[in-house]
């Protein structure tokens, strides 16, 4: 799903490529997440309105008025919706009822729009109008990540294995941030549209970044081109930190699974681990086993799927020292 900042349609891109015109008749439409229900939740920047989308593409208002709304997030592990305000730089929450509160407040905040969660549930924010990135932890401490410099505009950012990805708009590239804050110009230089590998690529003001819950791919939209780009085998071409898959030995079975499946790993090591469960959209359901110790040897859990929707999922498996395994899964009716 993508929106047209400068238009009035949210558009939808099947997985086998069709595009459609999903819905229609609003002002600016900006950022778009999906709510618990499955309903998309748009957002209306100079609308100052928030719609709720329906699967059939009929909308309703969510919440009205409400002042210059940009980013929207899913927060993590909740059915809670926080929310961005360009013209107030305030942070809000909105609950499944419609009902907002605010959320966060900092005397640097200017203009924030774009949102993200790392692997340890912090929070980033980043400012649209002077590019500064804050890291906000589980307790509410707020506090700067990143400043980079190039640029006019940070338009979104995403996160995936280990690192920060942000779009510089008038620079025409992507930054990498590293967990310690360093960045670094990743992709892009001049304006244009070429595809190919690092060194070739190039973007034409970079906005939107999404990435995919695999966490392989990332999408970016080029408002310049009006096009929706494809960064493809993440792990593969960029040095992140878990290019290589640790060696736990994972097996998930059954896989695809109906009422259960049972997820075995061997460590050959003692680790800090913990095991989640992440849906196509990229929300964590929940974490099957919560972080702790484990001994040297064979662990088995045992995943009760009755209840859960059907879909692909999937599994995370998280050391404490930031290795990753993920495994697909399908659950079937």
């Amino acid at each position: 799903y993508g929106s047209n900042y400068n238009g009035s349609a949210i558009f939808k891109r099947s997985p086998t490529g069709e595009e459609s015109t999903f819905t229609g008749g609003l002002n600016t439409p900006n950022g778009l997440a999906f709510a618990a229900d499955g309903n998309l939740i748009a957002v209306d920047n100079q609308g100052n309105r928030i719609y709720r989308v329906f699967p059939d593409g009929t909308k309703e208002i969510f919440i009205a008025p409400i002042q210059g709304p940009s980013g929207i997030l899913r927060e993590y592990d909740s059915d809670t919706l926080i929310v961005t305000s360009y013209t107030t730089d305030k942070i809000w929450k909105i609950a499944p009822d419609s009902s907002v509160t605010e959320y966060l407040t900092h005397p640097e905040f200017n203009g924030p729009v774009g949102l993200c969660y790392d692997d340890e549930k912090n929070l980033y924010v980043a400012n649209f109008n002077d590019r500064k990135i804050f890291k906000v932890t589980p307790d509410g401490e707020i506090s700067l990540f990143a400043h980079p410099p190039l640029g006019q505009y940070i338009g979104f950012i995403a996160y995936a294995n280990g690192y920060l990805y942000a779009t510089a708009m008038n620079a025409h590239k992507i930054y990498r941030i590293d967990p310690d804050g360093n960045y670094s110009v990743w992709l892009g230089s001049t304006a244009g549209t070429a595809d190919g590998d690092a060194s070739s690529a190039r973007f034409n003001q970079p906005n939107g970044i999404r990435a995919s819950f695999t966490g392989d791919t990332l999408y970016v939209s080029d408002f310049g081109s009006k096009r929706v780009r494809m960064i493809t085998d993440l792990n593969g071409t960029v040095a992140t930190q878990n290019a290589e898959r640790p060696d736990w030995q994972v097996t998930v079975a059954p896989n695809p699974a109906r009422t259960h499946t049972r997820i075995a790993f061997v460590l050959p090591r003692a680790e800090q681990l913990r095991l989640e469960v992440i849906d196509e959209q990229g929300h964590p359901i929940g974490s099957l086993v919560p972080e702790r110790h484990y001994s040297a040897g064979r662990h088995e859990y045992n995943w009760n799927t009755e209840g859960v929707a059907a879909g692909i999922y999937l599994l995370k498996l998280r050391s404490a020292d930031g290795e990753i395994w993920t495994e697909k899964v399908i659950l079937v009716e």
